[in-house]
């Protein structure tokens, strides 16, 4: 029997399926170059920046300064000193997170010798943006005593990082059933949609979980069971502590903070996807364009008193450390005797 022949057709089909396939690989790596090009992140960070704005002067455009300046003088001294004691137990629970990490790598350190390191490498990477860039650059300092190096901090930072979105996507889904009618006004949605939207959420739960099976290096036992737990709940921890902080300076009924919380973890997560410093700006918009903490000018005032207590107090001590840390190592090891 004579062989079968492919049709004139066929043959020409497949030379361009070999193109479009080809032609499409190169797309999506320039695409990847784009989407990593920290020109093109720093413009959609201000862009981003620059909608929140606008948003936010429309949310108090009719509010006068002196209705925000009377509410921050009469935020109680108790709202405040709340207020601190979340920002405390958020920075703490990074520390966990950041503490099991170490673990993790095959790289274990103390978690008293953890807590100071984590907690500035944390501040100083909120306050710059771009958490795994700046991130790492903080923590190859403050890690320098534990002899770190580049490689390990890189892989902490990755580590510390994704634990932290993957437990505020989770926690945005647990309490966005509690805050089905804010999310939906924020995003324009019907509330079904807003449940589906918080289903699939606490669908990355598994990844939790899945993501690190193949991480090379890794310590078994670090990641057991136990491990994955204390892990997620200081993850889940870290996000509503670093919530409570704010609420607590708007003095609402304890019933209103899972509908709040939604607000304020879709407001970070976008803030530190795009790379805002801070969330400067995007949190604003969405806490403001929610009414999550009431009047205009009483969600301004708390506003302002968390970026206080929350990010330039712990900034400021974060500088400080970086500073003094390197002189105190040196009169140390000078005091020493030969």
């Amino acid at each position: 029997m004579s062989a079968r022949k492919a049709s004139p057709a066929r043959a020409a089909r497949a030379p361009s399926r070999l193109r479009l396939a080809v032609q499409a690989a190169q797309a999506a790596k320039a695409a990847d170059r784009i989407a990593s090009s920290r020109l093109v992140r720093t413009l959609v960070a201000l862009a981003t920046l620059a909608i929140a704005v606008l948003l936010i002067g429309g949310e108090l455009r009719s509010v006068p300064l002196a209705d925000i300046a009377r509410a921050i003088a009469s935020t109680p001294p108790r709202a405040i000193a709340l207020s601190i004691a979340f920002t405390a137990a958020t920075y703490v629970c990074e520390s966990v997170i950041e503490w099991h990490a170490l673990r993790f790598i095959g790289r274990p350190l103390t978690l008293g010798r953890t807590l100071l390191p984590a907690s500035a490498s944390s501040a100083l990477s909120i306050a710059m943006g771009f958490g795994l860039a700046s991130g790492t650059a903080a923590r190859l300092r403050f890690y320098a005593f534990a002899g770190l190096g580049a490689a390990d901090v890189a892989k902490v930072t990755a580590l510390v990082s994704g634990a932290l979105f993957l437990s505020g996507m989770i926690a945005l889904g647990l309490c966005g059933f509690g805050g089905l009618g804010i999310i939906g006004g924020i995003l324009h949605w019907p509330q079904w949609g807003v449940a589906l939207l918080s289903a699939a959420l606490l669908l990355t739960l598994p990844a939790w979980i899945l993501a690190l099976k193949r991480w090379p290096g890794r310590d078994r036992k670090a990641f057991g069971p136990r491990g994955r737990v204390l892990t997620l709940a200081a993850g889940l921890g870290n996000w509503g502590f670093q919530g409570a902080a704010l609420f607590a300076l708007a003095g609402h009924p304890i019933a209103d903070f899972p509908g709040f919380l939604a607000a304020f973890c879709l407001g970070s997560l976008i803030g530190s996807a795009v790379g805002v410093p801070a969330d400067l700006g995007v949190l604003e918009a969405t806490v403001l364009g929610s009414h999550a903490l009431g009047a205009a000018h009483q969600g301004a005032a708390a506003l302002v008193l968390f970026r206080l207590i929350f990010q330039l107090i712990p900034l400021a001590l974060a500088t400080g450390a970086m500073v003094l840390r390197p002189i105190a190592r040196t009169v140390q090891k000078g005091s020493r005797p030969a």
